[in-house]
């Protein structure tokens, strides 16, 4: 049976004692491929137009990297996407419509102090933060604004405790090597203030929650896409369970580093799949551990070892039991042999904050290139004409995910922004 040549019968409508039965040509449907917030913002709006939509989950459970879980000691952490950072305008308007609020943690994201380089200060820190605002402002002013974010930590005239402290920042965030890393994601990604770091109240996997329960039956978890076939007249979307979905339209809203697991017949242009081969994806892990007793809100980095930990508030504003830990860059995961077991990164942990009653042997480890659903913690924000190549659609086939979303690729807010952006473009 060819593209666009069935119709999907979807239901009844009509008063008491009459039928209508609605009748939808495949070619006037939606198949959203990825139940994260990208694939569910996107499949949300479609349905707000009154479009017909169907939504293919490889995983049992949705919201793909943002997943929250409680401990033993009923502590509650997320085990990916955590910070609502300031800008993130899109991601806190949808979390007012779902009737989601946002809970201060207490500690800042942009504010932590540093151990393992001498006697830095919180006012050094401060001051290295204004020096690299008046770098980057001036690299704003150079036609040429190529450099990598080492470049440009490197020539920064502050002390160079400041410096590494500063470089660690960013390839912690950034979850890989500074000269891998426009300098201009500086102002981002390592910026050293104190704005407040909400999450969502109730865990950030709410957001996705809220999506799925409005979306309803239209969401299909556990049933991998393996192959997509397209042509100008729509899209044949193949699972692994042997289930073929047809429809008009498809919105593939996979991670980037797990795309190569959909076969597309014919397949995609080589500029579509030059700009994927070219993204480049942070490598991340976090480490949960229980606390005896509870702890103020506390955000510390270990300068050399490339990683940070927070103690903070919950949404009755008083502390959460638990420690959180992330380590970013694939160099600084091998150092904590995490791929094997949490007890390198444990005992630094005690060695790094032995103000803290650890619980160690309830310990949780979260891993994201391990996962056959996401293959890695998040992208690196791709220069312009890399990201307008990501994002833009081929023939039926739309695209999202935050690795698309240019300057706020790696964060919720990207996802929520291509979702929104791919759907107004249906």
């Amino acid at each position: 049976m060819g593209f666009g040549e069935t119709d999907r019968r979807i239901g009844h409508r009509g008063g008491p004692g009459r039928a209508y039965l609605t009748v939808v040509k495949a070619e006037e449907r939606f198949i959203v491929i990825g139940a994260g917030l990208a694939g569910l913002v996107a499949a949300e709006q479609l349905v707000r137009q009154g479009r017909e939509v169907v939504v293919l989950e490889a995983r049992d459970r949705v919201g793909g990297r943002t997943w929250s879980r409680t401990l033993s000691n009923g502590a509650s952490v997320e085990m990916g996407a955590e910070f609502v950072l300031a800008g993130n305008t899109e991601l806190e308007a949808l979390a007012g419509r779902l009737g989601i609020g946002l809970v201060d943690k207490g500690m800042r994201y942009g504010m932590r102090e540093p151990f393992g380089v001498g006697d830095l200060t919180r006012d050094d820190l401060t001051a290295g933060a204004l020096v690299l605002e008046g770098a980057l402002a001036e690299l704003e002013t150079k036609a040429g604004a190529e450099a990598n974010a080492r470049e440009l930590i490197e020539s920064l005239e502050v002390k160079q405790e400041v410096r590494e402290a500063i470089l660690a920042r960013l390839e912690i965030s950034a979850a890989c090597l500074a000269d891998q890393v426009p300098a201009a994601e500086l102002a981002g990604v390592a910026s050293i203030n104190d704005s407040p770091s909400p999450g969502m109240a109730g865990g950030n996997q709410s957001l996705a929650l809220a999506l799925a329960e409005g979306l309803s039956e239209r969401v299909r978890l556990d049933d991998p896409v393996e192959s997509v076939s397209w042509n100008a007249t729509g899209v044949s979307v193949r699972t692994r369970s042997g289930n073929v979905e047809e429809a008009g339209r498809c919105v593939v809203a996979v991670p980037a580093a797990v795309f190569h697991k959909i076969n597309f017949e014919p397949n995609l242009p080589d500029w579509k799949l030059q700009s994927l081969r070219k993204l480049r994806l942070g490598h991340a892990a976090k480490l949960f551990v229980p606390l005896a007793e509870s702890a103020p809100p506390s955000a510390v980095t270990n300068v050399r070892e490339r990683w940070w930990c927070w103690t903070q508030t919950g949404a009755e504003g008083q502390p959460v039991p638990a420690v959180s830990c992330f380590v970013g860059s694939a160099p600084a995961l091998e150092r904590l042999d995490v791929e094997h077991s949490p007890e390198i990164w444990l005992e630094s942990l005690a060695r790094t904050r032995p103000d803290l009653a650890l619980d160690p042997a309830q310990a949780e480890l979260s891993t994201w290139d391990d996962d056959p659903w996401a293959g890695a913690a998040y992208s690196v924000c791709a220069p312009a004409d890399q990201a307008a190549a990501l994002a833009a659609p081929v023939g039926p086939l739309g695209f999202a995910g935050e690795h698309t979303a240019g300057p706020f690729a790696g964060l919720m807010e990207g996802a929520i922004r291509s979702g929104l952006r791919v759907a107004a473009g249906a």
